[in-house]
């Protein structure tokens, strides 16, 4: 693999995938002529799409993944060796109607270019009753986001059984730090009622660890369909430890909470059996802790 397509590259995991692959290899040598590579001189020729928000990156792309003809002009022109469709998000309605044309515009590009294609999906495809899921467990969506996801899984299996689906749990992060966590800080910082709950389980996984496990499955033939996630918390514990590793402490404002108490419909328990990606992968699955230690020594 020498040339990376990233779709995505404004969003929380794209603008960190594009910055660790266009980062040189760890502890580069001066070349014959004296120059010691930098950022965007990796090995990978790296190039980000975005669409409404501009990314500072020289090889950035602009593209509307919702127009097929621009697609296919852009991945022809381009010709990667590999594709990352890791947009679209949740954001809006707007975004979540996106998901499954700009799906089926990536995989038609990619087979017409003979590319390798990674295409990220969600633990949110579950319904959260019948955990721990499998690769090979039926999707069931609960919401329109993951109703979406579970549709363009299906699409980019049955156009192209060779790409290989990723379904990663919550991402976050510490600098910067994501949405989620985000909202937790800002609300525990201005003494807003913030409620974690108890009862709802996921498997969160720092956007460094799932950033280089994507960039290392690039280079790989493995197909079909991979979860890749951290060990099972609740969203309470969760919460506590990022707050712990920014160094907060939370106020009587931070809730302990019930999926029930709040009246919202919500997958119980997304807990991903992540056996295969163990046994398939060098990147290494980190814990929060474990993950925060890492991102403190970098």
């Amino acid at each position: 693999m020498k040339r990376l397509l990233i779709t995505g590259g404004s969003g929380f995991l794209g603008s960190r995938l594009t910055q660790l692959a266009s980062a040189p290899p760890p502890g580069p040598l001066p070349r014959s002529d004296g120059h010691t590579p930098k950022e965007g001189e990796g090995e990978l020729e790296v190039y980000p799409t975005f669409f409404a928000t501009p990314i500072a990156h020289s090889n950035a792309i602009r593209l509307d993944l919702r127009d097929r003809a621009w697609v296919e002009k852009t991945v022809r022109e381009l010709g990667p060796d590999a594709i990352i469709h890791q947009a679209v998000s949740n954001r809006t309605d707007e975004h979540v109607a996106a998901i499954v044309p700009a799906a089926r515009h990536v995989a038609d590009a990619a087979i017409d270019a003979h590319a390798r294609l990674i295409h990220v999906s969600t633990d949110m495809v579950f319904d959260g009753e019948n955990p721990p899921y499998t690769e090979e467990s039926p999707t069931a969506p609960v919401n329109p986001y993951g109703a979406a996801k579970a549709f363009a899984e299906g699409l980019v299996a049955s156009m192209m059984p060779e790409a290989l689906i990723v379904r990663p749990s919550l991402i976050y992060g510490f600098d910067p730090i994501d949405k989620q966590t985000g909202w937790l800080v800002d609300g525990a910082k201005r003494g807003e009622t913030v409620r974690l709950f108890v009862d709802e389980f996921r498997c969160p996984i720092w956007v460094d660890t799932l950033s280089n496990a994507l960039l290392e499955l690039a280079g790989t033939k493995q197909a079909g369909l991979l979860n890749i996630g951290g060990p099972r918390l609740n969203r309470w514990d969760y919460g506590m430890k990022m707050l712990a590793c920014l160094g907060l402490t939370p106020g009587p404002n931070v809730i302990r909470s019930t999926v029930a108490e709040s009246g919202m419909k919500r997958p119980a328990d997304l807990t991903l059996d992540v056996s295969k990606a163990k046994r398939l992968l060098r990147t290494q699955l980190l814990a929060v802790e474990e993950a925060f230690e890492v991102f403190r020594h970098q």
